[in-house]
Order: structure tokens, then C-alpha cells, then sequence
């Protein structure tokens, strides 16, 4: 019984495992496609609209406004960059994280099957009694039966602390490199902005 309850448990971890990565996969392929598409594509217009007002402002005439022109246009292209950034980003953080949910995916299509098998072995197990009164087999075959399903169930409980102390080790990688490069990624943004910032006078 102790059997059974430690194959469902991995059973059902395994399967809640697969739709997390499976979600995880699905969001993150999301936001790959709006950081390479849409997104730096908006950035790229504010630059373009904030560095068209500059050029209209400085057609003006007017002589007292050459530093805001300067400092409008280097604003367009601070989201300019801002917009290169954010296209390049999945590359350094994203990337990584999708990977290990691929590979993690892969493992885990494994798992229904290695269950399945050992689920089949136990059910034997438990008919073996049956069998053996109806002299269809053994009590010595009975018994290897009991000894290999015991074989195969501290081979699974044995693949399963490999796994989980795999994943501990990969996911807790994974993640904290991709938080550290979206901080920077942040961080890098956030200069560039406090730097087009610093060329507006408070007034």
C-alpha cells in the first residue's frame, strides 16, 4: 500500500510539474514575442515622435530653446536605445529559463510511462496470490515477483530524489540568473533615463 501511495504521489507531482513548465513555456514564449515585436516597436515611436517635435520646435526661430531641442532629441534617442535593449533581452535572461523548461519537459513526458509500468508490476503483485492458488504460478515465483517490484520501486524513489534535487539545483540557477539580468536590464534603463532626465532644467 505504501508503494502505491508514494507512485501516486510522484504521479500526480510529475503531472503538476509538466503543467507549470508547460505554462511557464507558454508565457514565456509570450513575452519573447512581445519583447522582439510589438514592444521595442512602441519605444522606437516615442523616440521618433519626441525627436519629430524636436525638429518642429527648432524650426521655430525662436534662439532661446536650443538646449530643449538638444535635450528632446537625445530623449527620442535614449527610447531609441531603450527599444534595442528591449529586444536584445530575451537573449540574456529569457533564454536560459526556456531552455530548463524544455529540458524539464522532456524529462517529465518520461515519467507516465515509468509509472505506468511500476503501477502494472504492483497490481501483479497483488494478484499473485490468487495465482498462486489457482497453481498458475509458484511461491517462489511469487516471491521474485515481490522482489522485483521492491527492485523496481527503490529505483524509482531513486530517480525521484535525483530529479528533485536536480530541479532544486537547475530552477534555483535559473531563476536567480534571470532575475539578476533583469535587474541590470532595469537598472541599465533606468540610467539611461535619469541621463536624458538630468538634461531638462527643473524651471
Amino acid at each position: 500500500m505504501r508503494r502505491e501511495q508514494k507512485c501516486e504521489a510522484v504521479g500526480k507531482f510529475t503531472k503538476a510539474m509538466d503543467d507549470g513548465v508547460k505554462e511557464l513555456l507558454t508565457v514565456g514564449q509570450e513575452h519573447w514575442k512581445r519583447c522582439t515585436g510589438p514592444l521595442p516597436k512602441e519605444y522606437q515611436k516615442i523616440g521618433k515622435a519626441l525627436q519629430s517635435l524636436a525638429t518642429v520646435f527648432s524650426s521655430s526661430g525662436y534662439q532661446g530653446e536650443t538646449d530643449l531641442n538638444d535635450a528632446i532629441t537625445e530623449a527620442g534617442k535614449t527610447y531609441e536605445e531603450i527599444a534595442s535593449l528591449v529586444a536584445e533581452q530575451p537573449k540574456k535572461d529569457l533564454h536560459f529559463l526556456m531552455e530548463c523548461n524544455h529540458e524539464y519537459k522532456g524529462f517529465l513526458g518520461c515519467f507516465p510511462d515509468i509509472i505506468g509500468t511500476h503501477k502494472g508490476a504492483i497490481e501483479k503483485v497483488k494478484e499473485s496470490d490468487k495465482l498462486v492458488a489457482t497453481s498458475k504460478i509458484t511461491l517462489q515465483d511469487k516471491q521474485n515477483m515481490v522482489k522485483r517490484v521492491s527492485i523496481m520501486s527503490y529505483a524509482l524513489q531513486a530517480e525521484m530524489n535525483h530529479f528533485h534535487s536536480n530541479r532544486i539545483y537547475d530552477y534555483n540557477s535559473v531563476i536567480r540568473l534571470y532575475l539578476e539580468q533583469q535587474v541590470q536590464f532595469y537598472e541599465t534603463i533606468a540610467e539611461k533615463l535619469r541621463q536624458a532626465l538630468s538634461r531638462f532644467p527643473v524651471m
